[in-house]
């Protein structure tokens, strides 16, 4: 069940990816529907789901809307849904502020490790502003949060009889 609940929200991320992408083109985009999934598998799934959601949703996010090299979005989604599904699996992360940061955090090291990657395959890569980094970071968070209770609270309301 929760494969076939990860590759909707896949498929929700990718049109709300496409949506943003025909409102507001460019890099500069605010938001990152993929990572939001790519965390939430990695902190309900552990380290191995938030793995593979992360390379599948880096798969779409580099194919639909990569570049020339396919693979770096993969390979950064990946590292990310494995250090959040390791760090969830190790530290209590079902509160909304544990949420929240680790959505924050989680954003700036995309970026970070993105930009990296970049430049070891020698790939032109837009670069960020801070200030449109932390915006996105601010947005990925709010939003990412807001839809995780709000997926929660469907699930509790189905599960009760």
């Amino acid at each position: 069940m929760k494969w076939l609940a990860t590759g909707l929200a896949l498929i929700l991320a990718f049109v709300i990816q496409s949506s943003l992408t025909l409102i507001l083109p460019g890099p500069g985009r605010l938001l990152d529907p993929f990572l939001v999934v790519v965390v939430y598998c990695g902190l309900t799934g552990g380290e191995t789901h938030g793995m593979l959601a992360g390379a599948t949703a880096g798969w779409i996010q580099d194919t639909q809307f990569g570049g020339t090299v396919n693979g770096i979005s993969a390979l950064t989604k990946l590292l990310i849904g494995f250090a959040v599904g390791i760090a969830a699996t190790r530290f209590l992360m079902a509160t909304t502020s544990a949420r929240l940061l680790v959505l924050f955090a989680a954003t700036l090291v995309d970026a970070l490790v993105f930009e990296r990657l970049a430049l070891v395959f020698e790939v032109g890569a837009s670069e960020v502003s801070l200030r449109l980094l932390f915006a996105r970071a601010v947005a990925n968070a709010i939003l990412g949060v807001l839809a995780f209770q709000a997926f929660e609270m469907r699930v509790r309301r189905e599960v009760r009889p």
